[in-house]
C-alpha cells in the first residue's frame, strides 16, 4: 500500500468515526452496529454458552462478555505485533497495511459506542 493510500484511508476512517457521533449518520450506523452484534456476535456466543452448559461447564454473560473482550484485544496486540515484525523486516508497504488493520480494530469499538450514543439520543 503506498503512502498516499495510506493516508488517504485514515482521513476517511477519522471522517466515518467523527460521522458515527453525528445524529442521522450516527444513528444509522448505531442501528447497523446493533444488528450485526445480534447476529454475528450474541447468536454464535450464545449457541456457545449453551453447548458449555450441556457439558457441565456453566458460563455468565458477563464472563463470556470478558473473553470477548479478551480475545478482541488480543487481536489489536497481534497486530501491532505484526506492524513491528514488518517494520523489522524493512517491508514499508506491508506494515502500513497491517497498521490500517490496527487503526480499523481500534477505531471500531470508538465507532460502536459514538454511533449507539447518537441513536440514543437520536431516538424519538
Amino acid at each position: 500500500m503506498s503512502q498516499r493510500a495510506f493516508i488517504t484511508l485514515l482521513i476517511l476512517l477519522a471522517v466515518l468515526v467523527a460521522l458515527s457521533a453525528t445524529s442521522f449518520p450516527g444513528a444509522m450506523i448505531g442501528f447497523l452496529f446493533g444488528t450485526a452484534i445480534a447476529f454475528f456476535v450474541a447468536g454464535p456466543a450464545m449457541l456457545i454458552g449453551k453447548v458449555l452448559e450441556n457439558n457441565g461447564i456453566a458460563i455468565s454473560g458477563q464472563t463470556a462478555l470478558w473473553l470477548l473482550a479478551g480475545f478482541y484485544a488480543l487481536l489489536i496486540f497481534f497486530a501491532a505485533f505484526q506492524i513491528w515484525r514488518r517494520l523489522q523486516r524493512q517491508e514499508p508497504d506491508q506494515a502500513r497495511s497491517a497498521g490500517l488493520r490496527l487503526a480499523l480494530l481500534v477505531a471500531l469499538p470508538m465507532m460502536a459506542w459514538l454511533s449507539v450514543n447518537a441513536m440514543q439520543d437520536a431516538w424519538p
